[in-house]
């Protein structure tokens, strides 16, 4: 995936833009084979009132690429070499903090790192050359600042003596110092303008193995150096391979990437689902649509099932209760005229508490004092009811007794 990666943001084409103090340069590098040239440069002075114009004439000029980085000079910003072992970017990056005490005079309170290994060291097998930069939060703020008021988005700073290494090791920038020059591994005093120009036409050279360059008649290198230096720092593959190393830059003025074709495949995926979904109701909408119909029928179906099953045990109680009404008998006509009998036929002393004339029978209960009365006897004289049953209780030490007496007719059955 990283390989992918690789090639896609360095595959055909990437800008770098340079800041200097009174000027803005741009470049413009494409693949061609194998091949880096250097398509298009461009240079813009600076205004003091609105710096910000000339980042975005040269960020215009140069148009839209795989992948921007900017460098130039920064305030405060400290550059070193040292030897260390060959490690991850992570491992590097506590080695480095390590230096920093015995590099600097006074180490910043906020700082960004950005390093990388630069050659192996002469001699001994395991160990490299480290390059080094310490920024300061404050300038780089600044510095990011101006670029986001321009519209400017660059995927990395990239410090330009991050370019030296065990071939090219010495080089003199009085964009960067005008009083000190970098030499194989340590600062030294600016040299006379015969060591500089030797230095500069070194670097042409180097420079030249590495990229196509225009004709020097129409083509400075000298003008130009930083961008440069910044650009083979991006084809020697440090950046590449250890992205993590170099990262300095806010996330305010880096580029979203891929934005457009996150969006379009977004578009494409929610239009894919819409199309499924019209596809779906197309082809079973109606089948669903008939389904639905169904089940809620078949639910009004039950529930007036369930009222009719009521409804019918309702009515059955009903006619149960109207069937035993129109059953019963219509009463007795010669009720009062038996019951005036039987008053009668009872003596004094009996109290009749309770009398019941039942269909077939009468029920009476009675209460009497008289523990020898003989009520079959008494009972005989009567034309049309005779003793069907006789009960007599007497609780405790009552004297007074009570007599359940059931009269049945004639013709029926005397119970036991």
């Amino acid at each position: 995936m990283s390989k992918f990666l690789s090639k896609l943001h360095f595959g055909r084409c990437f800008t770098v833009i340079s800041a200097e103090e009174t000027v803005i340069r741009g470049g413009r590098f494409q693949r061609k084979g194998k091949v880096w040239r250097l398509t298009s440069f461009v240079t813009e002075s600076i205004d003091p009132d609105n710096p910000s114009a000339a980042w975005k004439k040269v960020s215009r000029a140069l148009g839209k690429s795989e992948y921007c980085a900017v460098t130039g000079r920064l305030p405060g910003a400290a550059f070193f070499r040292f030897v260390s072992a060959d490690m991850d970017s992570r491992a590097q990056r506590g080695a480095v903090e390590f230096e920093l005490s015995r590099q600097l005079l006074k180490v910043p309170e906020k700082y960004a790192l950005q390093f990388s290994p630069s050659g192996k060291v002469e001699g001994e097998a395991d160990a490299v050359w480290v390059n080094a930069v310490v920024l300061p939060e404050n300038p780089l703020n600044k510095f990011a600042a101006v670029m986001r008021k321009a519209g400017v988005f660059a995927d990395e700073y990239i410090h330009p003596l991050m370019a030296l290494d065990e071939q090219a090791d010495t080089i003199y920038l009085p964009e960067l110092d005008p009083d000190f020059g970098y030499v194989k591994d340590s600062w030294m005093p600016m040299p006379s303008e015969d060591v500089c120009e030797e230095n500069v036409e070194f670097w042409r050279e180097h420079l030249r193995k590495i990229f196509v360059l225009p004709r020097r008649e129409e083509f400075n290198v000298r003008e130009y150096i930083l961008l440069l230096l910044a650009a083979k720092v991006i084809m020697v593959g440090s950046l590449r391979e250890s992205p993590d190393a170099f990262r300095v830059l806010p996330d305010t003025v880096r580029p979203v990437r891929f934005r457009s074709h996150i969006i379009t495949s977004v578009i494409l995926v929610i239009a894919l689902i819409a199309s499924l979904v019209w596809r779906f109701t197309l082809t079973y909408g109606q089948s669903i649509s008939e389904y639905r119909r169904i089940t809620a029928e078949t639910k009004r179906l039950k529930q007036r099932t369930t009222e009719l099953k009521r409804s019918v045990k309702r009515n059955s109680k009903e006619l149960k209760e109207m069937t035993r009404l129109v059953s019963m008998a219509v009463g007795e006509p010669d009720a009062v005229a038996e019951f005036a009998l039987l008053s009668d036929t009872l003596p004094k002393d009996v109290l009749v508490s309770s009398i019941r004339w039942n269909e077939t029978d009468i029920d009476v209960v009675m209460q009497c004092e008289n523990s020898q009365l003989d009520l079959p006897a008494l009972i005989m004289p009567l034309k049309y009811w005779k003793v069907g049953s006789l009960q007599q209780r007497q609780t405790g030490d009552s004297a007074v007794a009570t007599i359940n007496l059931k009269l049945i007719p004639y013709d029926a059955k005397v119970l036991k």
